[in-house]
């Protein structure tokens, strides 16, 4: 099962790389992340995925249900950025001037949707569901709390959870 996880994850990084950049391009600050909601949005209904938001304008839950009944895994990802100016010289540098996705949240959302993707791909393996939250105003440490006074934990509530994040130019292999 293991390689055809990897097998998966290697088919879906191309796309994970096009929505980086895609992201990294279009960065948005805490609570006004509306053209990045509204991408993440588009993907999952492309995907075949229902989706809601949830707390803040912009926050989105999605549930990705197994065919077979078992526990609720949740797995999270932050979508903000910072009010930094780019100066990489990249080809998909930031359009916003003085805002960046310095923080690696536009890794974060792709790799969510890229998830997203796989996890679509075999929902009718899967036990019970994964419940995928994309946080909007993590920055500002409102998005989260937010997210879970409208009920982000509840119906179903987690079993367990996952954030997902990037640590670059630490002593980790990759895939730690």
């Amino acid at each position: 099962m293991i390689n055809e996880v990897k097998e998966a994850a290697k088919h879906a990084e191309g796309y994970v790389v096009e929505m980086r950049r895609y992201f990294h391009a279009h960065p948005e600050v805490s609570t006004k992340e509306y053209e990045t909601s509204k991408r993440i949005g588009e993907e999952l209904t492309k995907m075949g995925l229902e989706w809601r938001h949830c707390g803040l304008e912009t926050g989105i839950v999605c549930d990705v249900k197994g065919k077979f009944p078992g526990k609720t895994f949740m797995i999270r990802a932050d979508i903000d950025a910072l009010t930094v100016t780019e100066d990489t010289g990249l080809p998909f540098t930031s359009q916003n001037h003085g805002v960046m996705h310095a923080c690696g949240h536009d890794c974060h959302t792709a790799m969510l949707l890229g998830a997203a993707k796989i996890l679509k791909a075999h929902e009718s393996e899967l036990d019970g569901m994964v419940k995928l939250m994309f946080q909007p105003a993590e920055e500002i440490f409102e998005g989260s709390k937010d997210m879970i006074a409208s009920g982000v934990l509840e119906n179903p509530r987690p079993d367990a959870a996952l954030m997902i994040h990037v640590a670059a130019g630490m002593p980790l292999p990759a895939g730690t």
